[in-house]
């Protein structure tokens, strides 16, 4: 007699990690085309013009905001997970809240590394063509703005649609965590800009660069949070 079909466990840790990214990528490709394909217009816009000045100081601070909207598909799939009872099969097998939490931001992370990644092998790639050039100041507005505002805004974006997301009823449209999401991503990349500008221009790059440790450091703490503060009741499916 044929011995039954012994039960089908999730892959753990690091396997977990990666096919929770890429299920990410396949749910938010239409946040990912349009974050990518907007990155890539605006970098190809700015430096199609040929004026090293426009590009040099628009360039670098709009990367943020595409890198934001392409980001949603983290979110997305933590949302669509725990409606459909995805979660409450993890826990089962021992599967900690935390690290739900931190696979939506890792997968955050790699959508906005996608975008981020399109932006810059074009617009750099195409100013290099344009005969534009890539001035120190450039290249340090790029590594101490656009780069850590990047994943700054996007995982404290996802962290805290998460947390929404985790604790509300499901909600669609607008009303979502994933509708309203953008907007909470957008407003520290606007906050650290105009803070930024306020400022001495001697101090410019450490506001900038300091803006992004602290919403850092706050999505690590609720990421360190979540384990304590959330029961396990909190994932379990409302269908």
């Amino acid at each position: 007699m044929a011995a039954p079909d012994s039960p089908v466990h999730p892959p753990s840790g690091a396997r977990l990690t990666a096919t929770t990214i890429r299920r990410t990528i396949v749910i938010g490709r239409l946040y990912l085309g349009i974050g990518g394909a907007m990155t890539l217009l605006l970098s190809l816009i700015l430096a199609s013009k040929g004026s090293a000045t426009a590009f040099q100081t628009t360039y670098p601070l709009e990367l943020p905001l595409f890198a934001v909207l392409g980001s949603i598909g983290g979110l997305m799939t933590f949302t669509s997970d725990r409606t459909k009872g995805v979660f409450e099969y993890l826990i089962s097998y021992g599967v900690r809240p935390r690290t739900l939490f931190f696979n939506g931001l890792a997968s955050t992370a790699a959508m906005s590394s996608i975008v981020l990644g399109v932006g810059l092998v074009a617009g750099l790639g195409t100013a290099v063509v344009r005969g534009i050039p890539i001035t120190p100041d450039l290249e340090k507005s790029l590594a101490l703005y656009t780069i850590p505002v990047c994943y700054a805004a996007a995982l404290f974006t996802a962290m805290i649609g998460m947390v929404w997301a985790a604790i509300s009823t499901p909600r669609s449209g607008m009303n979502s965590p994933v509708g309203l999401a953008p907007m909470v991503g957008i407003a520290p990349t606007l906050f650290i800009l105009l803070l930024a500008e306020t400022a001495p221009t001697s101090e410019y790059y450490y506001v900038t660069g300091g803006g992004a440790l602290v919403i850092i450091v706050a999505t690590v703490g609720l990421l360190a949070m979540s384990g304590r503060l959330m029961g396990r009741e909190r994932f379990l499916s409302p269908l």
